[in-house]
């Protein structure tokens, strides 16, 4: 698996991790989007969600990546809405597990992640397929690009060594890693801090220019 190939020796394999965390958060921008001119035309749930039916076995066959499950990971140990759901998320992998074989292929499961008819990560690390896929199960050419950039981000960090596997087969490799590359900061968090840096040093040279006049 891919979380072999990283300690924490390497800060260069760090930041090359979180650089690809936020490419990867970058890539949902679009698709929210898209989610929020379907809703203004065809009613359906809010901010994107998706039927929790669909999350659900014997619907729901979502497959993600290492890159992704790492990043629900490290959300699950920084997000305040995420503390103390964890326990009751692996209960429910645990319950997903004997449904399913550890194989690349898609099979029926309900997701160890929807809680209430909710995503816990669907503002946060929201996979990019949950959220590229259409309620005819087809996906625009802006979810395919995304997909793309999202299998291409794993082939960057990881060579040939990802896996695209249910999202309980991934997330056993890193949500109990306490030492891997699943401890860190989000793909979101970790954008919005270089959005915050970014207009801190925007606001800085305006400052130093009006100063020198």
């Amino acid at each position: 698996m891919a979380r072999k190939r990283g300690g924490r020796g390497s800060s260069s394999r760090t930041n090359s991790l979180d650089e690809s965390l936020v490419s990867l958060d970058r890539s949902r921008g679009p698709l929210f989007l898209e989610k929020q001119e379907q809703s203004a035309s065809t009613p359906g749930r809010p901010d994107g969600h998706r039927d929790p039916m669909c999350c659900r076995r014997p619907q729901n066959r979502m497959r993600i990546t290492d890159l992704e499950a790492i990043d629900i990971s490290r959300a699950f140990s920084e997000k305040p809405h995420l503390k103390g759901k964890l326990k009751k998320v692996l209960g429910r992998m645990g319950v997903s597990l004997t449904f399913i074989g550890d194989t690349n292929k898609a099979q029926p499961y309900t997701c160890p992640l929807l809680e209430d008819d909710t995503c816990l990560v669907h503002r946060s690390a929201k996979p990019i397929e949950c959220l590229a896929i259409r309620d005819d199960e087809s996906f625009s050419q802006e979810g395919r690009r995304s997909i793309e950039r999202r299998d291409q981000l794993n082939q960057d960090l990881f060579a040939n060594n990802w896996d695209y596997k249910s999202i309980p087969l991934m997330l056993a490799n890193y949500l109990m890693d306490a030492e891997g590359p699943a401890v860190g900061k989000s793909g979101s968090t970790l954008r919005k801090e270089l959005q915050k840096k970014k207009r801190r040093d925007d606001s800085d040279r305006r400052n130093t220019g009006e100063r020198s006049r």
